[in-house]
């Protein structure tokens, strides 16, 4: 399927899938409804009062090179907001209108100083709904008739020697994303009923993944774990593999022998999440988004993507105090403690220390990496995340290098636990960040590292 260029249609599609996600946020588009927001004259009040203006606004823009950027506090004319908008958007004398068609201007509150954690506990539950329930583990049972999986909660811990497959989900995300995609893959069913005829249990780990760090994540995890013993398998996705490493090399599994596969893994960080790139990484994500969508993609793969941006905006309107005219993109990402930890810059706390753990014993790593470079159409604004200028415009470079949309392909190899054998896509313009799961070279890989 060729992914055609993006147009204001397209865009709009992609996002009025989102709009019930973003309004559950209080984040509301010019054609939603916007309960509770305040008014002309309250805004107002509050400026005669000397206080900041208590709403904010995101615009997205389509650029003349075809790609999707966001700006903060775009005050806007009622007349360039497209038809059916909100009334509101006004003239800012001190704005200069960005280049490009206006996609959408979204409004909302900023939250308040004490309140971004309960913000950020409040999308994780939103992006995975599992989240609002007692159990992190949940044990995948075949369905009857070839009906896909079932996923039950585990009352308790899991105990005693037995032979068990985990898996561990990245950032913005849920377990049910991998069953999506290995459902994709050609031999995806094959794999399913290997791995059914191989393990005693097949568990997922559900995390928030924006409220908290990985090494919370990992806390939790082996707390849930330690009880076990014989072998443990693992398969982690992006920060996965993070939460991962931290499980067994911080805190440890001392009863289980353990295989643990790691996909698209920032084990040095993303430049997705350093912060001075921060705002080129919230047009990345919605460009990238809009393309899966446009590809054919799997739900789960490009609605996360598209609700993430939202969702750090509002965060970002809350990091400049109440004196600041614009908001202080780079001090977003340290307002985020699921994005802070995975920053690929050199004095990252928690990096460092991870990095310098000593290897856990009875413990083999491998990798699945990608650098992904696209061809068709759609794809072409990886290029302008890269640096490269295609008209007089500015680029936003993200990565200095090869990466496959969401992390570096270098780092997925790095750090001191050795990684004992590798499955590199390469160069390509096929496997990205949230299709691993859908190829067949991958599931063959895991089946083979694994012995399914």
């Amino acid at each position: 399927m060729t992914t055609a260029a993006p147009t204001l249609d397209s865009v709009r599609r992609a996002l009025a899938e989102v709009s019930a996600d973003a309004a559950a946020l209080d984040m509301f588009g010019s054609d939603a409804a916007a309960p509770g927001l305040p008014s002309a004259s309250q805004r107002r009040r509050a400026t005669r009062r000397g206080e900041p203006d208590p709403l904010h606004r995101a615009s997205l823009f389509l650029n003349a090179d075809g790609v999707l950027e966001w700006h903060l506090d775009a005050a806007l004319d009622t007349g360039t907001a497209r038809s059916g908008g909100r009334r509101g958007l006004f003239n800012n004398d001190n704005f200069e209108l960005p280049d490009g068609e206006l996609v959408d201007v979204f409004e909302f509150e900023t939250i308040g100083a004490n309140s971004v954690g309960a913000f950020l506990q409040r999308v994780d539950e939103r992006l995975n709904p599992r989240l609002t329930e007692a159990a992190r583990l949940w044990r995948l049972l075949p369905a009857d008739a070839g009906a896909g999986l079932l996923a039950v909660p585990l009352d308790a811990p899991p105990q005693g020697a037995k032979r068990r497959l985990l898996l561990v989900h990245g950032t913005f995300s849920k377990s049910q994303a991998f069953l999506d995609g290995i459902g994709k893959a050609p031999n995806g069913a094959q794999f399913w009923t290997r791995v059914f005829a191989t393990y005693d249990e097949v568990l997922a780990f559900e995390h928030p993944t924006l409220a908290v760090s990985p090494v919370m994540n990992a806390l939790d995890l082996q707390r849930e774990l330690i009880d076990i013993q014989g072998t443990l398998d693992i398969i982690a996705h992006s920060r996965g593999g993070l939460v991962t490493r931290w499980a067994l090399e911080a805190f440890g599994l001392p009863g289980a022998r353990v295989r643990a596969v790691l996909v698209g893994s920032p084990l040095g960080g993303t430049s997705l999440a350093s912060p001075p790139r921060l705002k080129a990484t919230l047009g990345l994500l919605s460009n990238f988004g809009s393309a899966v969508k446009a590809a054919g993609g799997l739900a789960t793969a490009y609605l996360p993507l598209l609700v993430a941006p939202l969702a750090i905006l509002k965060v970002a309107t809350s990091v400049a105090g109440v004196v600041a005219k614009t908001p202080v993109l780079d001090g977003t990402i340290a307002m985020i403690p699921g994005l802070a930890a995975q920053s690929r810059i050199s004095n990252n706390p928690e990096l460092i220390r991870l990095h310098r753990l000593p290897a856990a014993a009875q413990v083999q790593y491998c990798a699945i990496t990608s650098d992904f470079e696209p061809t068709e159409p759609g794809w072409r604004f990886w290029q302008w995340f890269r640096g490269k200028r295609f008209s007089n415009a500015v680029a936003d470079k993200v990565f200095p290098g090869a990466n496959d949309l969401v992390v570096d392909t270098e780092s997925m190899s790095e750090g001191p636990a050795a990684i004992a054998a590798r499955h590199d896509f390469g160069r390509n313009a096929e496997v990205h960040h949230t299709n691993y799961f859908e190829q067949r070279e991958t599931l063959n890989y895991i089946i083979k590292q694994l012995g399914l």
